[in-house]
This record gives structure tokens, C-alpha cells and sequence, in this order.
């Protein structure tokens, strides 16, 4: 079974394509072979789905061999001597230097066809790595509270203004808190953040947040109060964007998904939404709001865009209605 993307950047469509490529070779004889070698950034939403993809292949797909430029190095480790280099080393720059940066290979080495001195890791010559929010999988509402802590840390001593920290923190709580209260995933959530600069120079921070539960129609249906309302996954996408729409009857809950998409407006950032054939797509500069069908995802994934400068200048003052 081969798999193989041709884009140049791994985001929202590029993760489509590869699920599409996946169901058409997924009862072929394995194992996996995932060719990425054109791959030249990774964004943390689609960092998030390829990590989640890997840890649920079947047993058959495994060891996947995993392509990147530069990635397997060829002919350069042949033992796995403790002394050898590792490949991050042959790599100074690319995808496989930015993965490593963001904690990628601790969470799928297992998964791979490869030996263990061929795992990249960060130098202890080089900088500290500088990931705003490594790749980081969710248990339990502890661990979200390190999480929290820590990246709350890292966003003030980058200059977020005390506001903006507090809406950055607040969307990770969120839909973080949201992955353990609906998803139903054994292996947990997953999230990541990191900033980017477009090619008109303005630099954003960017969130992704994903598992592999049992997605949004399936939680709210446990709700009665919504059962004529899910015809379909885009449906229940719609029902989700309203405020106290929950799995949970009790009062409390289902303002997380509503509020996110409050704060994606105030700083006009955008927000893509993916869970079953259900999509998302929301511009909070111009208030636009697409529900469509897409290729089919597991669980719940979602991509939160806010621009860096607002972030880093935002006073704590009256939110627009």
C-alpha cells in the first residue's frame, strides 16, 4: 500500500488527499508506505492529524515507511552506535527540522520503519527548540493545566499583552477541556501552536487541535434534545455552533465551540472546523461563515488562525456584539 502527496505544503487540503489515498489503498497488502518528499511546511493542524493518523493504522500498515526530503538519511547512519550523529544533524532546515522542533517523532518512532539512531533529535549544541506549544497529547484535565501553564509563560515572555494571552489560553482550555468531556478517544487529544509569517510579511499564530473520537454527531446525539437535528455531519456542525449545544443535558456546557469562534471575530482571525464529512470554514474579519460537506475526517480537528499583532496589542476593553 503506497501513499503519495504532491503538494508542496501539508495543511487542510494535503491531509484530505492523503485520507483520500488512504481509503484506496488501506486493504492492499502492507505495510504502509507514505511518500512526503515533496513536503517543503507543515502546519500544526495538519502536524496534529498526520500524528494522529499514524498511531491508528491497523496492525497490517505498520511499520510505515515515512518519507521526507531529506528524511530517511541515505547511506550516512549505518549502526546504531551511541556516538553516531543524528539525522537532524544531516538536515539543518525543512520539514524534518521543524517536526523535531515541535516533539513529532517521540509520538509516532513506534509506528516507523526505521532504525532507532535515524530518529531525529534537537542538538544540544543548537538553541533551545522555541515551540509556543510542542505537539502535545491530552489525558486528563491535569495535564491540560501544565499545558496551560506553561504556554501562558511562553506567549508573555514573547510580549502577548495580558489580554491576548488570557484568549489564546482560553480557546486551549476550551477545546481541550472539550476533546475529554465528548471525544470518547482512547488515545486523547492532541494539540499544537506555533506563529508563521505570510509572504506579505504579517505573522500569525496558529493552533491546531485534534482526536480521533467519535466526532460531533455522534456526542450531540446523545442528547435528545437534538436528534431530529443531525441528518448529517455538516448538520450537527451547525447545531455545534450554538450556545449550550452539548452531548450533556445539564446546564453548563456547550458554550466552548461558540466562544472560540467570538474570539476568532474580535481579532479577525479564521477558523476551520472538520469532523466526520462536516467542514467549517469562518472569517472573522468579514464574519463569513461556510458549512459544507468534505471528505470524511475521524473524530474532531479544528484550525484556529489569529493575526500576531493584535494578540501581542489587545486591551482588555468591551467586546463587539
Amino acid at each position: 500500500m503506497k501513499v503519495v502527496l504532491e503538494s508542496r505544503t501539508y495543511s487542510v487540503k494535503a491531509h484530505d488527499e492523503l485520507m483520500r489515498q488512504w481509503d484506496e489503498v488501506r486493504f492492499e497488502p502492507g505495510p504502509l508506505s507514505l511518500d512526503l518528499r515533496r513536503i517543503g511546511f507543515i502546519d500544526p493542524f495538519s502536524m496534529c492529524a498526520l500524528v494522529l493518523f499514524l498511531n491508528h493504522l491497523p496492525s497490517e500498515a505498520l511499520p510505515v515507511k515515512l518519507t521526507l526530503p531529506g528524511w530517511p538519511p541515505q547511506g550516512a547512519l549505518q549502526t546504531t552506535k551511541p556516538s553516531e550523529k543524528s539525522a537532524l544533524e544531516t538536515v539543518a532546515n525543512g520539514p524534518v527540522s521543524y517536526l523535531t522542533r515541535m516533539g513529532f517523532w517521540d509520538l509516532v518512532r513506534d509506528r516507523l520503519d526505521c532504525r532507532e539512531n535515524q530518529i531525529p533529535v534537537w542538538p544540544s549544541d543548537l538553541p533551545e527548540r522555541k515551540a509556543l506549544l510542542d505537539l502535545t497529547v491530552m489525558h486528563s484535565h491535569d495535564a491540560i493545566s501544565v499545558m496551560l501553564r506553561k504556554t501562558g509563560e511562553i506567549l508573555q515572555g514573547i510580549g502577548y499583552s495580558v489580554m491576548g494571552r488570557a484568549h489564546v489560553l482560553e480557546v486551549l482550555s476550551e477545546l481541550c477541556s472539550n476533546v475529554l468531556l465528548h471525544a470518547q478517544a482512547e488515545f486523547g487529544g492532541i494539540a499544537a501552536m506555533q506563529t508563521y509569517r505570510n509572504r506579505q510579511g504579517t505573522r500569525y499564530l496558529v493552533i491546531g487541535i485534534g482526536d480521533m473520537g467519535i466526532g460531533m454527531r455522534a456526542s450531540l446525539a446523545a442528547n435528545e434534545k437534538f436528534a431530529d437535528r443531525l441528518d448529517s455531519d455538516t448538520q450537527a456542525l451547525s447545531v455545534a455552533l450554538q450556545m449550550g449545544a452539548s452531548r450533556f443535558a445539564t446546564g453548563g456546557h456547550g458554550g466552548g465551540l461558540p466562544r472560540v469562534m467570538e474570539i476568532a471575530r474580535r481579532y479577525g482571525g479564521r477558523v476551520a472546523l472538520r469532523s466526520g464529512m462536516g467542514a467549517l470554514a469562518f472569517n472573522g474579519s468579514d464574519e463569513q461563515k461556510r458549512l459544507f460537506d468534505a471528505p470524511p475526517f475521524q473524530g474532531t480537528h479544528l484550525r484556529i488562525v489569529l493575526p500576531e499583532a493584535k494578540l501581542k496589542a489587545a486591551k482588555d476593553a468591551p467586546e463587539s456584539k
